[in-house]
């Protein structure tokens, strides 16, 4: 027989209930205002929308990675639209609107439901968690993969003479390794919390079931990462961009490394607009959380910790970078604990006071903290919620100068291209000529034409002229790569374009020219000293080029019509 829920849990499931549906709201008014996939999204998208389901097995094109099965849902999802904007969206979407419910079960299974509703807070109104949830990318998808693993770890290890929890979790634990790369970490450390409890390591179902789910969920990951994620690991362009966010222990910065590390999983995702103060409080509440949790039980610390710890070893070793975006998916864990931590003043005010003031204290400190993160949060995330299409609103604009242009030609500016592609595409995706040679010139990391390719040189005369696409009676004029090479974080290769490079560009848009030509860009770091699209107009004038027509789209996009 259950008990009555009392006063507080119920009012901690109010708390909970409001952060999932505001959340829930607030994710679905940003889905249907994003508008254009910006330039990550947008490679990702050409690979989805171009390749087979077993192609997509392959290490991708447009300097691309992600796991196979989200890949594949991808592709089922929205491989039929002419327009795919909304659709590739609509996964990072589902696993958005459900981590705020993950977490609220997560920290009510391991700690209580204070602290369940609090975390469901912090996941509800993250800036990071609502941009995440509406980009065509895998960080949302990570993130609510982990955190079911880890409610799914927790049920079993409540009842674990279970034999149909734990099947539930093998089933999970197999499918995870398919739709989340970092999910090997959560799962490994879910091994070392269930073998760290002794009444769990003992419990038949854990020999029968436990171990052979976690065997076919190791067979699996071999089998994707000999197959199709070792090339990628070894693609030197993804490690050189990846490089800063290693945790390498030899490396002159490794303490700037590992503060960046910790910032991103216990304070970034709280808030995106961080300092070195608030960083330092984030981390200190995550800890202070995770030994809060483990004085009740240190099998339940280990759960929510060892992936963390697990993934920062991988990093030590040159095997997994740990930025904000590839770190997302452990934030479940931070959030559950630094809800923990806060949870646990609550309880400090409790001590020896009588049952009626201790649910008084208990309800109005649940309903107060909810109330101070989420205003806390809001002022960050209302940024986002503003506006969420003006990251870079390439589709309309490249849409109707394909339409206008007609027989003229067209200089597409390198790290344009992706957003170009899509918007200007007929909805005919695989088998597509003009598709398939976009990729070869512009695709990969080795083409001329790929946007984030280095060169340590001046560019050669003519070294562009094989870069076009014709079709329909356009030719299409493919942007030699810049030449600077950008890394997630640090400094660039280099601080503005190859030598030669914009008067080789101009060269080859006042040859083309009939006698007009139009040029579009996206991504050319607009308003700050390394915009790369300066210098190429300024060089088209000086070939002879005149704008005599400019359109933008925010603040990174834009049209020129350039006349002889």
């Amino acid at each position: 027989m259950h008990r009555p829920a009392s006063t507080a849990e119920k009012a901690a499931a109010v708390v909970a209930w409001t952060a999932i549906v505001l959340g829930f709201a607030a994710r679905t008014w940003a889905l249907t205002q994003r508008g254009s996939l910006w330039l990550d999204e947008a490679s990702l998208g050409l690979n989805v929308l171009t390749r087979s389901y077993g192609e997509l097995l392959r290490p991708l094109d447009w300097g691309q990675a992600a796991p196979v099965g989200f890949l594949w849902l991808e592709r089922t999802i929205a491989s039929h639209a002419a327009v795919p904007d909304l659709w590739l969206r609509l996964i990072p979407w589902a696993a958005g609107v459900a981590l705020p419910w993950l977490v609220w079960r997560l920290g009510a299974r391991l700690v209580g439901t204070g602290t369940g509703a609090l975390a469901a807070v912090a996941a509800a109104g993250s800036l990071l968690a609502l941009r995440y949830s509406t980009e065509a990318k895998p960080y949302a998808t990570d993130a609510a993969v982990a955190a079911g693993l880890l409610l799914l770890a927790a049920e079993v290890r409540e009842e674990p003479s279970s034999s149909r929890r734990w099947r539930r979790l093998g089933v999970a634990m197999a499918l995870a390794v398919w739709l989340s790369l970092p999910a090997v970490f959560v799962i490994a450390g879910i091994a070392a919390a269930m073998l760290a409890s002794g009444n769990v390591r003992e419990a038949r179902p854990a020999r029968r079931v436990g171990l052979p789910a976690l065997g076919v969920s190791a067979l699996v990951f071999a089998v994707l990462w000999f197959t199709t994620y070792r090339a990628g690991a070894a693609s030197a362009m993804l490690r050189a961009y990846w490089e800063p966010v290693m945790l390498d222990v030899s490396a002159e910065d490794r303490a700037v490394r590992l503060l960046r590390v910790l910032m991103e999983l216990a304070w970034i995702p709280l808030r995106w607009t961080g300092s070195l103060l608030g960083a330092s409080v984030g981390i200190g509440v995550w800890l202070a959380g995770l030994w809060v949790v483990a004085r009740r039980r240190g099998s339940d610390a280990l759960l929510l910790g060892a992936p963390i710890a697990l993934a920062m070893l991988a990093s030590s070793i040159g095997a997994y970078p740990l930025s904000d975006r590839l770190a997302f998916f452990a934030v479940p864990g931070v959030w559950v604990a630094q809800a923990a931590a806060v949870t646990a003043v609550r309880n400090l005010l409790l001590t020896k006071r009588s049952v009626v003031t201790n649910a008084r204290v208990a309800t109005v400190f649940v309903v107060l903290a909810a109330a101070g993160v989420s205003a806390w949060q809001s002022t960050d995330s209302d940024r986002f919620l503003r506006d969420p299409g003006t990251l870079e609103p390439t589709r309309s604009l490249f849409a109707a100068v394909d339409a206008e242009a007609g027989a003229t030609p067209i200089y597409v500016f390198a790290r344009a291209a992706p957003s170009w592609l899509l918007a200007t595409s007929d909805g005919a995706w695989r088998g597509n000529e003009r598709l398939e040679r976009w990729t070869r010139l512009a695709g990969r990391a080795n083409a001329p034409g790929y946007e984030n390719a280095g060169r340590d040189r001046a560019v050669r005369a003519r070294e562009g002229d094989s870069l076009v696409v014709r079709f329909d009676g356009r030719t299409e004029l493919v942007g030699l790569s810049p030449g600077i090479a950008y890394r997630i974080a640090g400094a660039p290769s280099a601080n503005a374009p190859s030598p030669g490079w914009a008067a080789e560009e101009a060269r080859r848009m006042a040859a083309a020219a009939q006698p007009e030509i139009w040029l579009v860009a996206s991504h050319f770091f607009a308003g700050s000293g390394r915009n790369e699209l300066r210098p190429l107009v300024e060089a088209a004038a000086t070939a002879g080029l005149q704008v005599v027509e400019e359109r933008r789209a925010g603040n990174d996009v834009i049209a020129l019509r350039l006349r002889r």
